[in-house]
């Protein structure tokens, strides 16, 4: 939601100051993991990365869980091959109707029911073919035709279901998998929900399921496997409570919580799915699964985000762990900005520390088509350091 690329070289340089005296960094809220992914490769420390959903601490653990490059890269054609021979045993005597070609972009009425034929086979034919296979196909049943064409669903399905089995491998692949289907799913720099299938937006649906899913996961991996943690961390799917319970006095915790009173599992089922590989239920126009199967961050009730804020503030202090945090600088949708964080870290801690700087936040459901409301806006914010002596 807020990429933290652009501020890489800030943050590290706020951790470097309080790193000879921790055991253990720590990134509870580790989203992306570019963060943790950071600090595993400059510092001789382990880092411990976890998040709600889990999806994040997959992306985290091709790098943390791994002190050598991966230079041996041929698992990936062997993984290839084998999810090839899974769809090839799904699909045969199966006539599936292609996506929309490129050069049909501008040709509406006949991409429009390209995408429309898709979504009826789906429904009428695929779906009920694929429930009685072995094999759940969740990313399939779930999206197809919608954040996805029918073909790159069942390669990420097929993909997902045959990763390779040894540790290192297996995390580089996952992690690979699930930032190709970021990349390849039609939709507005989330997967809140699908672009619609309106003049505007239908060029870039027709755009997104023509991606060549393999070739994203080739160049990803082909991206992280030569970059390794220097000391072997650690990946837990849970609370950002049971991580800062974890640590101890000297121990270092990068805090980026959330900013949005809409909770992120909202925004990123679609990789979640992905993740866990287990079939949901969806519904809505979002195609989301039920409540119950989202996880759910008190940091994104407006109602309790201030007194989560008092609660991180008390529980690291009370441990005698150093913070550094980072938050917008301009009041966010669930009532908090860095003055926030501020005013609190300054009741619990005998030193807080400020800096600005300019980053890239998601603006919760702006597409950039029309250049009304971009996708992404920069705004200011600003790094807190909280920390004893």
């Amino acid at each position: 939601m807020g990429h933290k690329g652009r501020v890489l070289k800030a943050i590290r340089a706020q951790v470097a100051r309080f790193t000879n005296d921790a055991d253990v960094l720590c990134d509870p809220f580790c989203g992306s993991a570019v963060v943790a992914w950071d600090l595993a490769e400059q510092f001789e420390k382990p880092v411990i990365a976890g998040d709600l959903q889990s999806f994040a601490t997959a992306r985290a653990a091709a790098i943390l869980m791994r002190t050598e490059a991966l230079t041996e890269l041929g698992f990936v054609d062997t993984w290839f091959e084998r999810a090839n021979d899974r769809i090839e045993q799904a699909t045969q005597r199966l006539r599936i109707p292609a996506p929309p070609s490129v050069d049909l972009k501008k040709k509406f009425l006949l991409s429009r029911a390209a995408v429309l034929r898709a979504r009826k086979y789906v429904a009428n034919t695929f779906r009920p073919h694929l429930s009685r296979s072995a094999n759940t196909w969740p990313v399939t049943v779930a999206y197809a035709g919608y954040y996805f064409s029918i073909q790159q669903a069942l390669a990420l399905d097929a993909l997902r279901s045959t990763l390779p089995e040894h540790g290192g491998e297996r995390a580089v692949a996952l992690s690979a998998l699930i930032a190709a289907a970021s990349r390849c799913s039609a939709s507005p720099g989330h997967t809140a929900q699908p672009l619609g299938i309106k003049k505007s937006s239908l060029p870039h649906v027709v755009d997104a399921w023509n991606r060549a899913v393999f070739d994203y996961i080739t160049e990803e991996i082909k991206e992280v496997a030569p970059r390794h943690a220097r000391m072997v961390g650690q990946t837990k799917v849970g609370s950002w409570e049971t991580l800062i319970e974890s640590l101890n006095a000297g121990d270092v915790a990068f805090c980026d919580p959330p900013y949005s009173d809409v909770q992120y599992s909202r925004f990123y089922h679609v990789l979640e799915t992905l993740s866990r590989g287990v079939r949901v239920s969806v519904s809505g126009s979002g195609r989301n699964p039920p409540f119950s199967q989202r996880p759910e961050s008190d940091f994104s009730r407006k109602s309790k985000a201030k007194a989560q804020v008092e609660k991180l503030m008390k529980l690291a202090s009370d441990r005698h762990v150093r913070l550094v945090i980072t938050f917008p600088v301009s009041r966010q949708s669930n009532g908090l900005d860095a003055a926030t964080f501020a005013g609190a870290a300054r009741r619990y801690f005998p030193h807080v520390d400020n800096e600005e700087v300019r980053s890239i936040f998601s603006s919760l459901g702006g597409n950039g088509e029309n250049g009304a409301r971009p996708a992404r806006e920069e705004r200011t914010e600003r790094i807190i350091c909280c920390y004893h002596d």
